[in-house]
């Protein structure tokens, strides 16, 4: 029964074109065409520029958020290499300090050295002076006993 629906309603349209070109079609285009202004001054042209407008302070922000992170590297960058130049300035100064100190302990030393060597040779210069001395007044002690005991010697026998 469907069947014999579809070609009764096929039946009706045969020898009628399928589009026929009178006032409600050329309404129908003239009312679209007024639609598709109106809607593209209203709706579409408004769209278009916010979305425009939104583009370019996005990409806006974007760059200069961009040359921001690039001067803020390069900031950086300059203080990580004076830090670095501080550093080998202060390791450098520490560096010649050590060395002074160093220089002055050696020469503290070697005149320790010079003074402790000349108080040596003052005391052995001084001892020997001692010993001559003291070997010059045992010589003399030693004749003196010595004739003592000579003389002891000769009374007894006498």
């Amino acid at each position: 029964m469907t069947a014999n629906i579809r070609y009764a309603s096929l039946a009706r349209f045969e020898g009628k074109p399928l589009i026929s070109l009178d006032a409600s079609l050329i309404a129908g285009i003239v009312i679209f065409l007024a639609l598709v202004a109106a809607l593209n001054h209203i709706l579409f042209k408004p769209l278009a520029r916010v979305q425009a407008e939104r583009e370019s302070r996005t990409t806006g922000l974007m760059s200069r958020a961009q040359e921001q992170i690039k001067h803020y590297q390069e900031l950086f960058d300059k203080y990580q290499a004076a830090i670095k130049n501080a550093r080998m300035e202060a390791y450098k100064k520490q560096e010649e300090l050590r060395a002074q100190a160093l220089q002055r302990r050696a020469e503290l030393l070697a005149e320790a050295r010079a003074s402790a060597e000349s108080s040596i040779r003052q005391s052995r210069a001084l001892i020997q002076e001692q010993v001559a001395l003291a070997k010059q007044q045992l010589a003399s002690e030693a004749q003196e006993i010595a004739r003592e005991i000579s003389a002891v010697i000769l009374e007894r026998r006498a």
